[in-house]
């Protein structure tokens, strides 16, 4: 056996301060408890079939794929490193800690504590969207780590000393690489230059120019609305339809169709009455199958959440197709307007959904947030350290609290990356979809850090006391 050399103790101690450390051995952690969980086995979902199907072979077909490209190619990346869609959940997982990775480089540019824009960015490593589906043969889990790391690329961009083309050029890859493996996070478009603004004005020293203002709104819109305009432009020309994918008239057909009656289809644009005929007929129909099911015109969010997939399938879809035909472009087109014409015909039912399913967004977020285990016991001990702070400030007879300097921007810009992303992320969702979990799971995805800061400002106002 070799003696062990003095020089060693002292390499230990000093990785064991390293914040680069602990960050490496949560994610060891969480692998290796993954592993145990039998979490890295592939699961199948609703949507896999619609990916594993999507036609590589020319630019025409997948262009007018109902499913965008980016989840369909990471599927193909994993499968060339292993069989059976055996690479996808660790593939998920490398890039998932990639992506916090990169939002703690960029974290670090707001809060310059190595140690505490660890702890913030680790909360991500635990979050309901990538732990539920990121072995799931599904676009949510990466789409999220993709969102994760463009905000952190965001922060690098705006506070280098000076941004590089490689900054603006990585932040429209990311932006671009978001929406193409989920077409949700299209609201990413709008709101990473407001994000990108409001953060800039936070979080920068004050003084700075209108010029510089100027500049910095112009690069944020143009890199992420060319990349947009130039694919949609591409599509246009290819399929004839100028939008990201011919998706999204399917489910908000499937939301409206609910406020439909018999009586209402006169009221319609005459080429879209056959299709609102056989909506109605199909709902009837299916009403007779399914005494959940109700094919009277309903405000209620919950009887049009619930057979939401089944109006999808069951009934808007072979509506569409029974005037249509197969070609999906002009199926979901179809849909889209007939749900427009039903909302112009009914906008105080609509607006009433807009309300309710805003609401139950909200609940869907604080509760799953709640429910997650991670992020319950950071409540629980968020709790006990306040109450602590509070006995230890009592007994020590002060008047004021030592204050915690940097605490008013970072906990700000927390709060302002977070709440601002899930509410344009809630805000987009819910005017085509219903506020369900998977979808209310990616948008709070950046709430816990606000938690994580708060609970380190508790700490260190009981080490000052207690010192």
């Amino acid at each position: 056996m070799g003696t062990r050399k003095p020089g060693d103790a002292v390499l230990g101690m000093n990785l064991l301060r390293k914040p680069l450390f602990w960050f490496v051995v949560q994610a060891i952690g969480l692998a290796a408890a993954l592993m145990i969980l039998g979490w890295f086995d592939p699961v199948r979902v609703g949507d896999t079939s619609d990916y594993e199907q999507f036609p590589f072979t020319t630019l025409a077909e997948a262009l007018a794929h109902p499913r965008t490209f980016g989840y369909p190619l990471f599927l193909q990346l994993a499968d060339a490193l292993a069989p059976s869609h055996q690479a996808v959940a660790p593939l998920d997982f490398a890039c998932h800690v990639l992506a916090v990775f990169l939002f703690w480089l960029g974290l670090k540019r707001v809060i310059p504590s190595d140690w505490t824009s660890m702890a913030v960015a680790s909360s991500l490593f635990y979050s309901n969207i990538f732990l539920r589906y990121g072995n799931n043969l599904a676009a949510d889990s990466l789409a999220s780590s993709l969102a994760i790391a463009t905000i952190g690329w965001l922060m690098l961009t705006l506070f280098a000393e000076r941004p590089r083309y490689y900054h603006w050029c990585g932040l429209a890859l990311l932006v671009f690489a978001a929406y193409q493996v989920r077409p949700a996070y299209l609201f990413l478009i709008p709101l990473i230059p407001l994000l990108g603004l409001a953060l800039d004005w936070l979080v920068a020293p004050s003084g700075s120019t209108p010029r510089r203002w100027r500049s910095l709104a112009v690069n944020l819109v143009l890199v992420v609305l060319l990349p947009y305009l130039a694919f949609c432009t591409a599509r246009w020309s290819t399929v004839g339809h100028f939008s990201l994918v011919s998706f999204g008239g399917n489910n908000f057909a499937a939301i409206t169709c609910m406020y439909l009656t018999e009586d209402d289809v006169a009221g319609l644009p005459p080429d879209l009455r056959p299709v609102a005929e056989a909506v109605v007929k199909n709902r009837r129909e299916l009403a007779q199958r399914n005494p959940d099911y109700t094919a009277q015109a309903t405000r209620s969010y919950m009887a049009i959440e619930t057979p939401f997939d089944l109006n999808i399938v069951e009934v808007c879809i072979p509506a569409a197709r029974e005037t249509c035909g197969h070609d999906w472009p002009q199926v979901n087109r179809t849909l889209w307007r007939l749900a427009s014409a039903i909302v112009a015909e009914k906008p105080d039912y609509y607006a009433t959904w807009l309300v309710k399913a805003f609401i139950r967004g909200v609940y869907m977020i604080v509760s799953e947030i709640i429910m997650n285990p991670v992020y319950f016991l950071l409540l629980v001990a968020l709790g006990c350290v306040h109450v602590g702070s509070v006995i230890l400030h009592k007994r020590s007879g002060r008047t004021t609290v030592d204050a915690d300097p940097t605490l008013f921007i970072e906990i700000n810009a927390l709060a302002l990356i977070a709440v601002s992303f899930a509410l344009a992320s809630v805000l987009l969702v819910i005017v085509t979809s219903p506020a369900l979990g998977r979808f209310m799971d990616a948008a709070a995805v950046f709430l816990p850090c606000i938690l994580v800061r708060a609970l380190a400002n508790r700490i260190h106002m009981v080490r000052n006391f207690a010192g």
